[in-house]
């Protein structure tokens, strides 16, 4: 028979195409797998790395309230006193008690 028009061997051709299909999932995996480890890189450099300035304004001014002397309700009375003073004066109620 001539060696043109035989019949190609099953055994390596299936052999060939499982390995081609193996290293290809390999492959896809491996790009995958390094695709998202970039992209949590990048979002850690370009946004969890970044100061949010409406947070920082905002435990500033609640550190400033729980530091100082100020008027919640000056019609009737109430006043802020410095969280300091307040522990203070809670230890020595409670120890009197």
């Amino acid at each position: 028979m001539d060696e043109s028009k035989r019949d190609p061997n099953w055994f390596w051709t299936f052999f060939v195409g499982l390995i081609g299909t193996v290293i290809l999932v390999l492959i896809v995996v491996g790009l995958q797998t390094w695709f998202y480890a970039y992209e949590k890189d990048e979002l850690q450099d370009k946004v969890y790395s970044q100061e949010y300035a409406e947070l920082a304004s905002l435990v500033k001014t609640q550190e400033e309230n729980l530091k100082t002397y100020r008027w919640i309700d000056p019609a009737s009375g109430i006043v802020s006193i410095p969280i300091d003073l307040a522990m203070e004066r809670v230890v020595q109620e409670s120890g009197s008690r």
